[in-house]
């Protein structure tokens, strides 16, 4: 029997496949405009190191930061967390699609942080790469825009 591998707390990494060039998934990640259709209500991005991020979402909350490093089509890496949590998005050409690497990491590992946290952070990320999907293949916003209805109420579509 194979031994059992300890958790790692500190981080986690998600992947999805989607039908878009890596030039298309960078911009959905880059460009305002876009970044507002499958993750945020109001957002400002400046792509470039040292740039600005605003981030705004259904339930109220707000997030500023930075653009850590970035290469075009490649790579976006930004400061995700009051504590300096950091995200790292990768993108890797396959064919015709784009493979996604999404990697949260220097997350607190405290029994509380690891709920509040990182499966938190990890359950939303799942979702939204999931909205990045649907949106840039489908056009389709998974998303509820009813207020009442947000992540403050339970909701993991907000």
């Amino acid at each position: 029997m194979a031994a059992k591998k300890k958790h790692d707390w500190s981080q986690f990494r998600l992947k999805i496949e989607i039908k878009a060039s890596p030039t298309k998934v960078f911009k959905a990640w880059t460009d305002p405009k876009i970044i507002s259709r499958w993750f945020t209500v109001k957002t400002e991005f400046e792509p470039v190191k040292g740039g600005r991020i605003y981030f705004e979402w259904l339930g109220g909350d707000k997030f500023e930061t930075t653009v850590s490093a970035i290469r075009k089509n490649e790579r976006i890496l930004f400061p995700f967390g009051s504590k300096g949590e950091m995200v790292e998005v990768k993108l890797a050409k396959n064919g015709r699609k784009t493979i996604v690497t999404l990697r949260q990491y220097d997350m607190r590992t405290t029994p509380e942080a690891r709920w509040s946290i990182h499966k938190g952070c990890e359950v939303g990320w799942a979702f939204f790469l999931t909205n990045l999907k649907s949106w840039l293949e489908h056009g389709i916003d998974l998303r509820s825009h009813d207020k009442m209805k947000s992540y403050k109420q339970g909701f993991v579509n907000s």
